[in-house]
Protein backbone atom coordinates (compact mmCIF):
# COMPACT_ATOMS: atom_id res chain seq x y z
CA UNK A 1 0.00 0.00 0.00
CA UNK A 2 1.31 3.44 -0.95
CA UNK A 3 1.44 6.06 1.82
CA UNK A 4 -0.28 8.50 1.86
CA UNK A 5 -3.34 6.69 0.51
CA UNK A 6 -6.69 8.23 -0.39
CA UNK A 7 -9.52 6.04 -1.61
CA UNK A 8 -13.28 5.65 -1.86
CA UNK A 9 -15.09 2.36 -1.53
CA UNK A 10 -18.76 1.81 -2.34
CA UNK A 11 -20.41 -1.27 -0.87
CA UNK A 12 -24.00 -2.45 -0.76
CA UNK A 13 -24.87 -0.65 2.46
CA UNK A 14 -22.17 1.99 2.80
CA UNK A 15 -19.70 4.31 1.12
CA UNK A 16 -16.34 4.99 2.75
CA UNK A 17 -13.71 7.62 2.06
CA UNK A 18 -10.37 6.74 3.66
CA UNK A 19 -7.13 8.62 4.16
CA UNK A 20 -4.07 6.77 5.46
CA UNK A 21 -0.86 8.41 6.61
CA UNK A 22 2.06 6.76 8.42
CA UNK A 23 0.31 6.52 11.79
CA UNK A 24 -3.09 8.07 11.10
CA UNK A 25 -6.16 6.53 9.50
CA UNK A 26 -9.17 8.80 8.85
CA UNK A 27 -12.44 7.40 7.54
CA UNK A 28 -15.72 9.05 6.61
CA UNK A 29 -18.52 6.51 6.26
CA UNK A 30 -21.95 7.05 4.74
CA UNK A 31 -24.57 4.56 5.93
CA UNK A 32 -26.74 4.15 2.85
CA UNK A 33 -29.57 2.68 4.92
CA UNK A 34 -29.85 5.85 7.00
CA UNK A 35 -29.13 8.44 4.30
CA UNK A 36 -32.39 9.97 3.06
CA UNK A 37 -30.85 12.31 0.49
CA UNK A 38 -31.82 15.53 2.26
CA UNK A 39 -28.76 17.31 0.87
CA UNK A 40 -27.86 19.16 4.08
CA UNK A 41 -24.34 17.73 3.91
CA UNK A 42 -23.96 18.78 0.28
CA UNK A 43 -25.24 22.28 1.00
CA UNK A 44 -22.94 22.85 3.96
CA UNK A 45 -19.76 21.11 2.75
CA UNK A 46 -17.00 23.77 2.69
CA UNK A 47 -15.17 21.94 -0.11
CA UNK A 48 -18.27 21.13 -2.21
CA UNK A 49 -17.16 17.51 -2.00
CA UNK A 50 -20.66 16.04 -1.70
CA UNK A 51 -23.07 15.87 -4.61
CA UNK A 52 -26.70 14.86 -4.75
CA UNK A 53 -27.39 11.43 -6.21
CA UNK A 54 -30.67 9.95 -7.52
CA UNK A 55 -32.69 10.59 -4.34
CA UNK A 56 -36.10 9.30 -5.44
CA UNK A 57 -34.77 6.29 -7.33
CA UNK A 58 -32.37 5.40 -4.54
CA UNK A 59 -34.96 5.43 -1.78
CA UNK A 60 -37.40 3.44 -3.93
CA UNK A 61 -34.77 0.77 -4.55
CA UNK A 62 -34.55 1.45 -8.28
CA UNK A 63 -30.77 1.99 -8.20
CA UNK A 64 -27.85 0.84 -6.07
CA UNK A 65 -26.36 4.33 -6.09
CA UNK A 66 -26.61 6.19 -2.75
CA UNK A 67 -28.69 9.39 -2.42
CA UNK A 68 -25.47 11.43 -2.11
CA UNK A 69 -22.00 10.92 -3.57
CA UNK A 70 -18.77 11.90 -1.78
CA UNK A 71 -15.89 13.03 -3.99
CA UNK A 72 -12.77 11.77 -2.21
CA UNK A 73 -10.55 14.11 -4.23
CA UNK A 74 -12.29 17.17 -2.79
CA UNK A 75 -13.17 15.93 0.71
CA UNK A 76 -11.03 17.39 3.52
CA UNK A 77 -12.43 14.92 6.08
CA UNK A 78 -13.36 17.81 8.37
CA UNK A 79 -16.42 16.04 9.80
CA UNK A 80 -18.91 18.87 9.32
CA UNK A 81 -21.29 16.53 7.51
CA UNK A 82 -21.18 14.16 10.49
CA UNK A 83 -22.12 17.01 12.83
CA UNK A 84 -24.99 18.27 10.70
CA UNK A 85 -26.61 15.05 9.46
CA UNK A 86 -30.01 14.85 11.20
CA UNK A 87 -30.17 11.08 10.67
CA UNK A 88 -26.74 9.93 11.85
CA UNK A 89 -25.91 8.65 8.38
CA UNK A 90 -22.36 10.01 8.32
CA UNK A 91 -19.55 9.18 10.73
CA UNK A 92 -15.97 10.42 10.86
CA UNK A 93 -13.37 8.33 12.67
CA UNK A 94 -9.69 8.96 13.38
CA UNK A 95 -7.77 5.79 14.13
CA UNK A 96 -11.05 4.02 14.78
CA UNK A 97 -12.38 6.62 17.22
CA UNK A 98 -15.37 8.84 16.51
CA UNK A 99 -13.67 12.21 16.72
CA UNK A 100 -14.89 15.65 15.61
CA UNK A 101 -12.06 18.18 15.59
CA UNK A 102 -14.34 21.05 14.54
CA UNK A 103 -16.30 20.67 17.77
CA UNK A 104 -13.24 20.11 19.93
CA UNK A 105 -11.64 23.27 18.57
CA UNK A 106 -14.94 25.15 18.98
CA UNK A 107 -15.11 26.06 15.31
CA UNK A 108 -18.78 25.05 15.40
CA UNK A 109 -21.25 25.20 18.33
CA UNK A 110 -23.58 22.58 19.75
CA UNK A 111 -26.83 22.12 17.86
CA UNK A 112 -30.03 22.58 19.85
CA UNK A 113 -32.58 20.11 18.63
CA UNK A 114 -35.66 18.09 19.36
CA UNK A 115 -36.04 14.51 18.17
CA UNK A 116 -38.70 13.55 15.64
CA UNK A 117 -39.67 9.96 14.84
CA UNK A 118 -38.70 8.50 11.46
CA UNK A 119 -41.02 5.45 11.22
CA UNK A 120 -39.54 4.19 7.95
CA UNK A 121 -36.04 4.02 9.41
CA UNK A 122 -36.76 3.13 13.02
CA UNK A 123 -34.75 6.11 14.27
CA UNK A 124 -35.26 9.64 15.55
CA UNK A 125 -34.06 12.61 13.50
CA UNK A 126 -32.64 15.83 14.89
CA UNK A 127 -34.83 18.85 14.21
CA UNK A 128 -32.63 21.91 14.58
CA UNK A 129 -34.19 24.16 11.95
CA UNK A 130 -37.13 26.51 12.05
CA UNK A 131 -38.66 27.19 8.68
CA UNK A 132 -41.48 27.20 6.19
CA UNK A 133 -42.46 24.74 3.49
CA UNK A 134 -44.83 25.51 0.64
CA UNK A 135 -46.43 23.20 -1.90
CA UNK A 136 -47.32 25.00 -5.13
CA UNK A 137 -50.39 23.01 -6.04
CA UNK A 138 -50.60 24.44 -9.54
CA UNK A 139 -47.13 23.03 -10.29
CA UNK A 140 -47.64 19.70 -8.52
CA UNK A 141 -48.55 17.03 -11.09
CA UNK A 142 -50.61 15.06 -8.59
CA UNK A 143 -50.57 11.27 -8.28
CA UNK A 144 -46.77 11.25 -8.17
CA UNK A 145 -46.38 10.70 -4.37
CA UNK A 146 -42.56 10.95 -4.55
CA UNK A 147 -42.45 13.60 -1.80
CA UNK A 148 -44.54 11.42 0.53
CA UNK A 149 -42.52 8.30 -0.33
CA UNK A 150 -39.19 9.89 0.59
CA UNK A 151 -40.23 12.02 3.58
CA UNK A 152 -38.38 10.44 6.52
CA UNK A 153 -40.73 11.75 9.22
CA UNK A 154 -43.95 11.11 7.28
CA UNK A 155 -44.72 14.82 7.46
CA UNK A 156 -46.00 14.68 3.88
CA UNK A 157 -49.02 12.58 3.01
CA UNK A 158 -51.22 12.12 -0.04
CA UNK A 159 -54.87 12.41 1.04
CA UNK A 160 -57.34 9.89 -0.29
CA UNK A 161 -61.05 10.72 -0.64
CA UNK A 162 -63.34 8.72 1.61
CA UNK A 163 -65.99 9.02 -1.10
CA UNK A 164 -65.58 8.96 -4.84
CA UNK A 165 -66.84 12.50 -5.38
CA UNK A 166 -64.97 14.07 -2.48
CA UNK A 167 -62.30 16.63 -3.46
CA UNK A 168 -59.12 16.49 -1.37
CA UNK A 169 -55.78 18.35 -1.52
CA UNK A 170 -53.06 16.84 -3.69
CA UNK A 171 -50.60 16.95 -0.79
CA UNK A 172 -50.78 17.55 2.95
CA UNK A 173 -47.85 18.74 5.10
CA UNK A 174 -47.76 18.29 8.89
CA UNK A 175 -45.50 21.15 9.98
CA UNK A 176 -45.07 19.68 13.44
CA UNK A 177 -43.45 16.58 11.95
CA UNK A 178 -41.45 18.43 9.28
CA UNK A 179 -37.78 18.93 10.19
CA UNK A 180 -37.09 21.08 7.09
CA UNK A 181 -34.45 18.66 5.87
CA UNK A 182 -35.15 19.18 2.16
CA UNK A 183 -35.46 15.55 1.04
CA UNK A 184 -38.80 16.26 -0.66
CA UNK A 185 -37.34 19.22 -2.55
CA UNK A 186 -34.48 17.21 -4.03
CA UNK A 187 -36.67 14.22 -4.88
CA UNK A 188 -39.59 16.12 -6.45
CA UNK A 189 -39.59 15.78 -10.27
CA UNK A 190 -41.73 18.91 -10.83
CA UNK A 191 -39.89 22.21 -11.14
CA UNK A 192 -41.05 24.75 -8.58
CA UNK A 193 -43.62 22.48 -6.93
CA UNK A 194 -41.97 22.58 -3.49
CA UNK A 195 -40.36 25.58 -1.82
CA UNK A 196 -38.41 25.29 1.42
CA UNK A 197 -37.13 28.20 3.46
CA UNK A 198 -35.18 27.60 6.65
CA UNK A 199 -35.48 30.69 8.80
CA UNK A 200 -33.27 29.73 11.73
CA UNK A 201 -30.60 27.23 12.78
CA UNK A 202 -30.85 26.41 16.48
CA UNK A 203 -27.50 26.29 18.27
CA UNK A 204 -25.62 27.42 21.36
CA UNK A 205 -22.00 27.84 22.41
CA UNK A 206 -18.76 29.18 21.02
CA UNK A 207 -17.91 29.17 17.34
CA UNK A 208 -15.76 30.88 14.73
CA UNK A 209 -16.58 32.80 11.57
CA UNK A 210 -16.49 29.43 9.80
CA UNK A 211 -19.85 28.56 11.41
CA UNK A 212 -21.43 31.84 10.31
CA UNK A 213 -20.59 30.97 6.71
CA UNK A 214 -22.16 27.52 7.08
CA UNK A 215 -25.36 28.96 8.56
CA UNK A 216 -25.60 31.39 5.66
CA UNK A 217 -25.51 28.46 3.23
CA UNK A 218 -28.11 26.47 5.16
CA UNK A 219 -30.57 29.37 5.28
CA UNK A 220 -30.68 29.90 1.52
CA UNK A 221 -34.18 28.98 0.17
CA UNK A 222 -34.34 25.89 -2.03
CA UNK A 223 -36.89 24.96 -4.68
CA UNK A 224 -37.59 21.71 -6.50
Amino acid sequence: MTIPMLARKIEEDRMTVELRLLNVRVTLTLNKNLCVGCGICATACPKEAIERGPVGASKRGLTKLPPVIINEQKCSLCGLCDILCPFGALELKINGEHKLILKEQKAVPELKYEEVECPKYGIKAKKYFEGEIKINIDKCPGGCSTCADVCPTEAITIPKPSKGWEKVPKVNVDKDKCIFCGTCVFACPAEGAIELKRTKVLWEGEHTEFWNEIVEKLLKPITS
